[in-house]
């Protein structure tokens, strides 16, 4: 909730900002040459940090999740092959004791 106040403080102050300083500017971008409101510059330029804050925090958001898929995929087939370790175990020993009981029944 704190981000998302002082989120929209700074972009109030933005736009103050910008619209104090209204008067046109000349931009030259290469052959390019045009007289362009400040105001337009100040909300374009603030606008474009902010397109490019939100496609980083989405691709780390993105790159995050798709480590933890991985890690959950290979903690899985650990998982399984514990588990067939365990059964593997459970069957011999399991067969062992059977063994053992059949004996003890023919010495009888």
């Amino acid at each position: 909730m704190l981000i998302l106040i002082l989120s929209l403080t700074f972009a109030l102050l933005i736009a103050i900002f910008a619209l104090q300083n209204a008067s046109p500017v000349a931009i030259q971008f290469f052959w390019l040459f045009r007289e362009v409101p400040l105001v337009l510059i100040i909300l374009g330029s603030a606008f474009l940090g902010a397109l490019i804050m939100l496609l980083l925090a989405l691709w780390r958001e993105l790159r995050l999740k798709r480590k933890k898929r991985l890690e959950n995929a290979n903690s899985g087939k650990e998982l399984r092959a514990d588990l067939e370790n365990t059964t593997t175990e459970t069957e011999k020993s399991s067969v062992a004791k059977n063994g053992n009981s059949e004996r003890d029944e023919h010495k009888l």
